[in-house]
Parts: C-alpha cells; sequence; structure tokens
C-alpha cells in the first residue's frame, strides 16, 4: 500500500506544479515530489532485492532500468513540445505516471517468506561504512549533472539545441546500465566493476566542461547516464549481501545517505556558479566528488572484509 501511495503522490505533485503561483508553492510540490519518489524507489528496491534469491541479484536491474527510461521520455516531450504552453509537458508526464503506478493498487501484499540465512560476502577489503561514503559522494557528484546538465548545454551558444536530446541520451543510456554493470561486477567483482563505473562517470561528467562541443556533449550524456544506474544496483546489492540479515534496514540507510548527497549538491553546485559566474567550475568539482569516491573504492583497508566479518 505504502508504494502505492508513493507512487500516487508522485503523479499528483507532478501535475499540480501548473496550479502554482510562486517560488514557495513550486518548491514544497518538488519536495514533496522528492520524498515520494525516494519512498518508492526504497520499498520497490527493498522488495524486489529481498523477493530475488541470492545468486539471481542481476536481475535487479531490469526494475532499474525503468529509471533510465522514464529519464529518455520526459526528454523526448520536452524536445517534443517547445512551442507548447510550460504546462503541457508537466500535464502530460504527470497523467503518464498516474497510468504507469496503476497496477501498483492491484498488487497483493508482499507474501512472508522466511530466507536462509547467509553469511556476508566479502567486498574486496570495503565495509559498510567505507561504501556508504563512497554512495554518499556519488549522490553529490552526480546529481549535479543531473540538475544542471540540461541548463548548462543550452547555455552555451554552440549547444543550446542540444538540450533536450543530452537528456534523452542521459536515459537511453541508463536504460540497460543496470543490466550491463551486474554483469561487469559478476564478472570482475562487485568493487572493481564499482571503481570502473565512478571512473567513467566522472569522465562524462567532467567532459561537457572541459571542451563545449556537442559531440562532448552527447559523449558526456553517454557515460554519465550510461553508469549512475549501474552504480546504484551494484552498490546496493552489495550492501545487502554485506549485511544478509537486515537488508530493508541497509537499503534505507544508504537511500538517505545518498540523499542527503543528492539535496547539498545543487545547493554548493548553486553557490559556486553565482560566485565565479560559471557553470564549468561547478560540474569539474562535481566529478572531482564522483572521483574521491572512487579513490576510497580503489584503496580499502587491508583488514575491511575480515573487520566486517568479524561484526556480522
Amino acid at each position: 500500500m505504502a508504494r502505492a501511495l508513493g507512487a500516487a503522490a508522485l503523479g499528483i505533485t507532478t501535475g499540480a506544479v501548473v496550479a502554482c503561483k510562486g517560488l514557495a508553492s513550486w518548491a514544497a510540490l518538488r519536495f514533496l515530489g522528492g520524498v515520494a519518489s525516494g519512498l518508492v524507489f526504497v520499498l520497490v528496491s527493498a522488495s524486489v532485492l529481498e523477493a530475488l534469491p541470492m545468486g539471481f541479484e542481476a536481475y535487479a536491474g531490469i526494475l532499474y532500468s525503468g529509471v533510465g527510461s522514464g529519464i529518455a521520455l520526459s526528454g523526448t516531450v520536452a524536445a517534443l513540445l517547445p512551442a507548447t504552453p510550460w504546462q503541457t509537458p508537466w500535464l502530460l508526464l504527470a497523467g503518464v505516471s498516474a497510468v504507469l503506478a496503476a497496477p501498483s493498487w492491484l498488487q497483493r501484499p508482499d507474501p512472508v517468506v522466511s530466507r536462509p540465512s547467509v553469511a556476508p560476502v566479502s567486498a574486496d577489503g570495503l565495509t559498510l561504512h567505507r561504501l556508504a561514503i563512497a554512495y554518499f559522494m556519488e549522490g553529490l557528484g552526480y546529481i549535479v549533472s543531473g540538475t544542471f546538465a540540461v541548463t548548462a548545454v543550452q547555455h552555451t551558444p554552440r549547444l543550446a539545441a542540444w538540450g533536450p536530446w543530452v537528456w534523452v541520451a542521459t536515459g537511453e543510456a541508463a536504460a540497460p546500465s543496470a543490466l550491463i554493470w551486474n554483469h561487469l561486477a559478476r564478472r570482475l567483482s562487485a568493487r572493481r566493476a564499482l571503481l570502473a563505473a565512478y571512473a567513467v562517470q566522472a569522465t562524462g561528467m567532467a567532459l561537457p566542461a572541459l571542451f563545449g562541443s556537442p559531440s562532448a556533449a552527447l559523449a558526456g550524456a553517454l557515460l554519465f547516464g550510461g553508469t549512475f544506474m549501474g552504480i546504484v544496483t551494484v552498490l546496493l546489492d552489495l550492501a545487502r549481501r554485506l549485511a544478509p540479515s537486515s537488508a530493508s534496514r541497509t537499503i534505507g540507510t544508504f537511500t538517505v545517505v545518498f540523499g542527503v548527497g543528492q539535496a547539498l549538491g545543487p545547493i554548493l553546485a548553486g553557490w559556486l556558479t553565482r560566485a565565479v559566474g560559471d557553470p564549468a567550475p561547478a560540474a569539474l568539482a562535481a566529478a572531482g566528488a564522483v572521483g574521491f569516491g572512487a579513490l576510497l573504492l580503489a584503496t580499502p583497508r587491508p583488514d575491511a572484509a575480515l573487520h566486517a566479518s568479524s561484526r556480522a
């Protein structure tokens, strides 16, 4: 029921912005929409990951592909309706959200399943604490590109017309990314896959700021879009496997940590952009935050895996 209510609230708050008369009401509705989105994400992720048997976590990538598809859809709507009143895309997307949320009202409650106890797995020297800090840096950094990428492209004379399509490219790259990075995690190890994803994402975030060309903007969108949901999927699954007896609580805690980073990122980026009068330094700083997350993944404590196992 909570998932259905969260999905309904997300559609309602999206459509209600057309009635806003000022910044305060707009901010309040977007805040409530963010809370609803986070609620749906946590509850659905926890339900799916708990329902999947150990060893079948890669199938969670199908769930996360919906995020990329939604991004691509919103970008396409914005690109194809540039001459319509600004309220039209919001109402259209609110209607699509309501239709897609409808099946959640028909879903039966999750059955109570007794799952066998599973020993914590090795994370190549990563503890939950270090993993949480890396996830915070991801939330802090990626949201800057997610929030300002289109605006930055639109304010670059040579790239202005590419703005909506950059967001579409981001979503299209994100849709299959969870499945791809899950596959790499199984082949390389979760830590190595995450390290590669963080490095690729930081590169993609920096490209448009370093090279103001359409090719750099498109390449940056593909690299950024092709990694952020993969990072979410692999990292949350790794956290769950490190604490199998408290998967829901762990996923919830990590999502809060991620959300705090998401809240701080745009504030810090906005302050830096106003201070220097150019969004490029903020984009590079965000890429640096993700790069710092990669550094945490690249230099784990040698005794961390043993320490994590002894605490469990």
